[in-house]
């Protein structure tokens, strides 16, 4: 469990990770209404503790028009956020952000992942541009790697594509991919685009795929 002193500095921090949010407000529900009024607070995450947060907390996402309705109804993976990231993560199936089987939706869902807004102004094309010399120069030291890695089959029921996990700037919707697609995550790591926050969390799932792709980004 969180400590306590480092929940209340967590929830009070403007740049808190999203990730220690979703910890917190798992277990310590105690500073669900906290967590949900932080800027950092995903609507994902704001979305589980309407649904399964305590009465003070979802008074107050009420307050501010979050409601379970207001996110199109009840949760349909009821585990903790970060309980969905490793089991997503250990490939099983998840819907709704690392111990025991968390799976990406409730880690969780992230209509905006980094809600401070890290990253489309930060990584425009002109950086994108920029950055891309140093990625050809190392593709071209690294051949094998490059031939071995082959675009996933996209198999998530929303839509997404191993093309908008690879190239997207929208940092919505690379948290979104990576939430929602886990099968994608691979290509979400080799997206120059992707904030550092997540690519941090994807280092830690021991997936060989993601790490071979995180490996042709340095």
């Amino acid at each position: 469990m969180v400590d306590y002193d480092a929940a209340v500095a967590a929830v009070q921090d403007p740049n808190a990770d999203p990730i220690l949010l979703a910890k917190i407000a798992y277990e310590n529900p105690e500073f669900g209404a906290n967590v949900a009024v932080n800027p950092r607070c995903y609507p994902g995450l704001k979305r589980w503790i309407a649904e399964f947060g305590d009465e003070r907390a979802r008074e107050t996402l009420a307050q501010y028009g979050f409601t379970a309705d207001a996110f199109g109804g009840p949760v349909q993976d009821q585990e903790a956020p970060e309980q969905a990231a490793q089991q997503a993560a250990e490939q099983q199936p998840a819907d709704a952000y690392a111990a025991d089987q968390y799976a990406a939706a409730q880690q969780t869902a992230a209509d905006q992942y980094a809600a401070d807004q890290y990253a489309a102004d930060q990584y425009n094309a002109d950086q994108y541009n920029a950055a891309q010399p140093a990625a050809d120069q190392y593709a071209a030291q690294q051949p094998a790697a490059q031939a071995a890695f082959e675009e996933p089959v996209a198999t998530n029921p929303y839509g997404f594509t191993a093309e908008q996990a690879l190239t997207t700037t929208d940092q919505m919707q690379i948290a979104q991919i990576a939430q929602y697609a886990p099968e994608l995550r691979a290509c979400i790591a080799r997206n120059p685009n992707t904030y550092p926050a997540l690519i941090e969390w994807l280092g830690q799932l021991g997936d060989p795929a993601i790490n071979a792709a995180l490996a042709f980004r340095q």
